[in-house]
């Protein structure tokens, strides 16, 4: 009779047979045989196999460990189990932080530099101001195209396109003289840019249409003035400006 028993890791076979009392003599002598004479016998091969594997595994698992510490120590965790350490590749792990940064476009538009005549009246205003003399540049082009004697239809006047009542509210007794009308628009220009927390776009907007005015749209008044003063300024500003 043939018997199997299976096991989660072992699978073992053999064949349970009626002997002789022949046999049985004979197997006295040689103190072995092919075939196991009883199931109970069988039971025993096998509990003493299993044996056998357990303990030729356990030493496979603690002395074939591939993975030691910094002093040969096995690695393992609290079950016992080998811990693998962290093959993670430098190059890898800098590949993963890197992140691409978009180059900037070339400015390819205008280039705007004031006359001579008024370049040190622009620098000297903005320090005295704390504006950018690029952008008080690109207001003055815009505006006169850099004269200080026109006058616009609506009555704004010289290099930077001062109303009456703006210029006398920025101390500026003489429109049309470059030095006070380019510092009374630098003071302007300051207060704008602190009131919309240094936001060229809207402080550009009130410049054109008034604080009031950006105020009630929420940002650039859905006007042609506004709109269009906006959008030259950003187009030029500051790339465009040469000092």
């Amino acid at each position: 009779m043939k018997i199997t028993i299976s096991t989660n890791d072992v699978l073992y076979t053999d064949r349970l047979e009626k002997i002789s009392p022949e046999k049985t003599a004979q197997k006295n002598k040689t103190g072995k045989e092919d075939n196991l004479s009883s199931l109970a016998e069988f039971q025993k091969l096998l509990g003493h196999e299993l044996e056998k594997i357990e303990e030729r595994e356990k030493g496979n698992v603690f002395k074939s460990s591939p993975f030691t510490d910094t002093v040969g120590a096995e690695v393992k965790n609290s079950k016992n189990i080998p811990v693998a350490e962290d093959k993670t590749k430098e190059s890898e792990i800098k590949e993963s932080e890197t992140v691409a940064v978009p180059e900037k476009e070339e400015y390819s538009g205008p280039v705007i530099e004031a006359p001579d005549s008024l370049k040190e009246i622009f620098h000297e205003a903005g320090e005295k101001y704390g504006v950018d003399e690029k952008l008080l540049i690109a207001i003055g082009y815009h505006e006169s195209r850099f004269d200080p004697s026109v006058t616009s239809s609506s009555g704004a006047m010289g290099v930077m396109q001062l109303m009456p009542e703006t210029a006398e509210a920025q101390g500026v007794e003489d429109g049309y003289d470059p030095r006070q009308n380019i510092e009374g628009a630098a003071k302007l220009i300051s207060t704008l840019m602190d009131a919309f927390d240094g936001n060229v776009t809207l402080a550009m907007a009130a410049y054109s249409d008034g604080m009031g005015a950006v105020q009630r749209a929420g940002g650039v008044p859905n006007t042609t003035q506004a709109q269009e003063f906006v959008n030259y300024i950003n187009s030029v500003y500051p790339d465009g400006i040469k000092l």
